[in-house]
């Protein structure tokens, strides 16, 4: 079996992680603001506590968090750990299953291997969604 090119594996890997991350982050949006009836566009990105508008350097997936120690800037209540775990598994498990794919011979394989899961992505999104929703229906914290 022919190998691939590692550097290309590595660089694909990491884009899928990052997309899976901000995947998560949208779904953690999902997960807040669907079950309090919220609009999901509007208002952008807040504290709950005190309403301050997270701009986009602090509301990038996992490391925003990390850079402000779990605390808003504004008011310094606790931002819940939920917030860049759901992110980071959902990075890890995008980025998980391209490394998984592409440990596998040819590289048109590869390629069809990125469109189906391309495709797959949003099921496993959903399947965390589920997951988290239904720990928070649990009361597990």
């Amino acid at each position: 079996m022919p190998e691939h090119d590692p550097a290309f594996i590595v660089f694909a890997s990491i884009w899928f992680a990052v997309v899976g991350a901000c995947i998560g982050s949208f779904l953690n949006v999902l997960l807040y603001r669907l079950p309090r009836k919220k609009s999901l566009v509007y208002p952008p990105s807040h504290c709950p506590h005190c309403g301050y508008r997270i701009p986009w350097y602090d509301n990038v997936p996992v490391f925003g968090w990390i850079k402000l120690r779990g605390k808003c800037r504004e008011c310094r209540c606790a931002i819940s750990v939920r917030y860049p775990c759901v992110e980071g598994f959902c990075g890890l498990l995008f980025g998980g299953v391209f490394v998984l794919l592409g440990q596998y011979g040819d590289i048109s394989l590869l390629y069809r291997g990125c469109l189906t899961l391309l495709g797959s992505l949003p099921v496993l999104g959903i399947l965390v969604a589920g997951l988290m929703w239904y720990d928070k229906r649990s009361g597990v914290s």
